[in-house]
């Protein structure tokens, strides 16, 4: 019971600590990831209650078998808003409670009468197995569309970050890994006879999976750190489409002047140096749009976002290692002052750019 308690608390404390972000920081994606959690904190209970202080333990295992249908739907919703960002609910995402509804029904009717909750108690096996198989294919089907939205997503931040770190939500990928070892678990718990072990080990590693979670959640970046003026589409399809057609409409004078004008920023102000630099802010300071900046920046270099900032940053820290006046800089320091997020990324772009290491080319500078 002890573990339960556990349990609950650190769930709820992830629920409390994701909602909390969601005032400041891809907000209605945490705030339906913090639902998720909640989700979770409310089956762990009912768990609890019916192990424990409830005689007729099928009526609450009734309860969750409804409940548990929520957990696809708000993690649909999370991942879809956090790589999206619509501004509203979509309509269209009401289908993703139609599973929970439908369920939810079905057990509502078959404790409507005597009659048909004799027959529950009586088919409980037959139907818990239907539900199951239910719940295996809403699952499935969600994990496979969230996979395909992040693996999507991957490309199209580089369009508008400079910096891979907190944006490419990584951890929320891996995450989402994890997920198909605890239907795994909990399939195993279900057709177990040795139900002690199987809870046992289904509550440790949702235990390690929590901590992990409340880890990386606290380190997010605002994805689409967009300024009023400048609203994103809610599709990534829909934004491809409106580009191609603003696109068409940009002025070729127009993005010549921006064109000089990037350039102009980059050399005197060098924005590059700023390790959270998105395409929104860079816009700001050229008082022009996202969509025209990131037109004249793939037309006139041939490149993304991403890889034009990088260029400047690792011009940057070639200089950095020529210079005699920072030789006292270790990898590290070099790759921060030179507006990388981290030292691996700068390890990485740095010899695909140049063919060595950093420690090769600042020995073979300074010999």
């Amino acid at each position: 019971m002890e573990f339960y308690f556990t349990q609950i608390g650190a769930v709820l404390m992830l629920s409390f600590v994701t909602f909390s972000l969601s005032y400041s920081i891809n907000k209605s994606a945490n705030r339906y990831l913090a639902i998720l959690f909640g989700v979770v904190s409310v089956m762990i209970t009912l768990s609890l209650l019916g192990e424990y202080f409830f005689e007729e333990w099928f009526v609450v295992d009734v309860v969750n078998e409804s409940i548990k249908f929520l957990i696809p739907a708000f993690l649909y919703l999370s991942v879809y808003h956090f790589v999206n960002a619509p501004k509203h609910f979509i309509k269209k995402h009401y289908v993703v409670f139609v599973p929970f509804i439908v369920v939810t029904m079905v057990l509502m009717l078959l404790n409507s009468t005597e009659t048909t909750l004799t027959f529950l108690e009586n088919s409980y096996e037959m139907l818990d197995v239907v539900f199951i198989i239910a719940f295996i294919i809403c699952f499935v089907t969600t994990f496979c569309i969230v996979i395909k939205m992040l693996l999507r997503h991957r490309k199209t931040v580089l369009k508008l970050h400079a910096n891979k770190q907190g944006v490419t939500l990584d951890w929320l990928y891996r995450l989402l890994l994890v997920f198909p070892l605890l239907l795994i678990i909990y399939l195993v718990f279900e057709m177990s006879s040795e139900e002690n072990y199987a809870v046992s080990f289904s509550n440790g590693v949702l235990f390690i999976i929590l901590f992990y979670c409340g880890f990386h959640i606290v380190q997010q970046r605002e994805i689409f750190d967009v300024i009023p003026t400048q609203q994103l589409p809610e599709e990534d399809e829909s934004f491809s489409k409106s580009d191609l057609k603003k696109e068409a409409l940009i002025d070729e004078n127009l993005a010549l002047e921006i064109a000089n004008k990037l350039d102009k920023l980059m050399i005197e102000e060098k924005p590059f140096l700023n390790k959270n630099l998105s395409l929104a802010l860079l816009a700001e300071k050229l008082n022009t749009r996202t969509h025209i900046l990131s037109f004249v920046i793939n037309t006139h270099h041939n490149v993304n976002f991403y890889a034009y900032i990088n260029m400047f940053r690792l011009a940057h820290c070639k200089a950095l290692l020529k210079n005699p006046k920072k030789q006292h800089l270790s990898m590290e320091g070099v790759a921060y002052e030179g507006g990388f997020g981290s030292k691996s990324t700068f390890n990485t772009l740095f010899k695909k750019q140049i063919g060595i290491t950093p420690i090769q080319y600042k020995k073979a500078e300074n010999q």
